[in-house]
């Protein structure tokens, strides 16, 4: 399915945006339209950055790297120092990955190495394990899965689309299916909110996005629906640890940056593998 000479899964968003425009300004509230708002404005980014090719895939990628590692940073404790060390292998990673997309996995271990280095030198012994978890886990989740996106570049708007779907549907499921006995049983006690109606909602999204675009795959579809919600999850984790909601307060309708960017940090490695 193509129109306007985009790409499948770019007219399937388009469409999809295009659809549900009117009701969200009718009857969506203010948190809705600002996050219907915020997903155009993506959409509109990711497509300009998978048109431009490899060099749009980087600089997204830096982008949601850096932004996010800001962010994490606050959330988990880190000092300043930890926040250098990130950010320049959140620039330095994705730029690695487009002149050798084989080089990123093997500079892993490095990268592991230098987030663990300063907190294992510091002089403040009692905090040195949780600081070097903490930043080896940020290198992990926002450095090395950022730089995910130049690998699968030609796909960026698939990861984009399934991801932000099953999201949508996800919690739309939750909110209209999570009264049900089964439907409202809660597995993540780190994130109540999540139900298996949303879980299963989510699921079938992901299978309605991969099979409208010609990309459908069992290992795709297991990808999206358990790395999605897991990726929600574990921020979750964090922004509790940190005693707060959010992990920003800039992004309309969604808080930061890592609120919205959760699932994706997940699920693009887990495509990378089975697109690259």
């Amino acid at each position: 399915m193509t129109w306007l000479g985009l790409s499948a899964p770019a007219t399937v968003g388009l469409i999809v945006l295009v659809v549900t425009a009117l009701p969200v300004l009718l009857f969506g509230n203010s948190t809705i339209r600002s996050r219907w708002l915020t997903w155009a404005v993506i959409g509109l980014i990711v497509g300009a950055a998978e048109a431009i090719g490899v060099a749009g895939a980087v600089v997204v990628a830096v982008a949601v790297s850096v932004v996010c590692i800001v962010e994490y940073v606050k959330l988990a404790g880190l000092r300043t120092a930890d926040l250098w060390v990130l950010i320049t292998a959140g620039v330095g990673g994705p730029v690695l990955a487009a002149a050798n997309p084989a080089a990123i996995n093997a500079w892993l271990p490095f990268a592991l190495l230098a987030a663990a280095v300063l907190p294992v030198l510091s002089r403040d012994p009692e905090s040195a394990l949780p600081r070097a978890t903490a930043a080896v886990f940020g290198m992990l989740w926002l450095v090395w899965a950022p730089a995910q996106l130049v690998i699968i570049h030609q796909d960026l708007t698939l990861l984009i689309l399934t991801v932000a779907l099953t999201d949508v549907a996800s919690w739309a499921a939750g909110k209209s299916l999570g009264r049900l006995p089964v439907g409202r049983v809660r597995p993540f006690a780190v994130s109540p909110n999540k139900t298996v109606a949303g879980l299963l909602g989510g699921a079938v999204a992901a299978a309605a996005v991969l099979a409208a675009t010609g990309q459908f795959s069992w290992v795709l579809l297991l990808a999206a629906a358990v790395g999605a919600p897991i990726g929600d999850v574990i921020a979750s984790m964090v922004k509790r640890h940190a005693g707060v909601k959010d992990a920003g307060a800039w992004l309309p309708g969604f808080g930061g940056l890592l609120d919205r960017a959760d699932s994706l940090l997940v699920v693009a490695p887990l495509f990378s593998v089975t697109l690259a």
